[in-house]
């Protein structure tokens, strides 16, 4: 059976976290990344885009499964994934700076 792809992409917001490691889930260079970063702020900049998606308050990311920070899902964009993320991390930065 051929693997099963993916039309959704899920983003957590470890993925932004200043404070952790790589091996920790960050995604993103530490310059780009935010301190406490938390779904509300990933979804309000993927609005202001009119990027549709879907928020899931009870899930986790499986290096902090003890904490429940939750996750966004999104259709997949035309750009690769890391690229898109880091482009989401400046958005996030600047809304934080203003």
């Amino acid at each position: 059976m051929p693997p099963r792809k993916r039309k959704t992409w899920v983003i957590y917001p470890e993925y932004f976290d200043k404070r952790l490691t790589r091996n920790e889930g960050r995604r993103v260079p530490k310059e780009l990344a935010v301190k406490s970063p938390n779904i509300d702020e990933i979804n309000e900049v993927l609005n202001s885009y009119k990027i549709p998606n879907r928020i899931e308050n009870h899930k986790h990311h499986p290096t902090t499964w003890y904490e429940k920070r939750g996750r966004v899902l999104l259709s997949k964009q035309n750009v690769p994934k890391q690229i898109f993320l880091k482009k989401l991390a400046e958005k996030i930065k600047d809304r934080r700076s203003t």
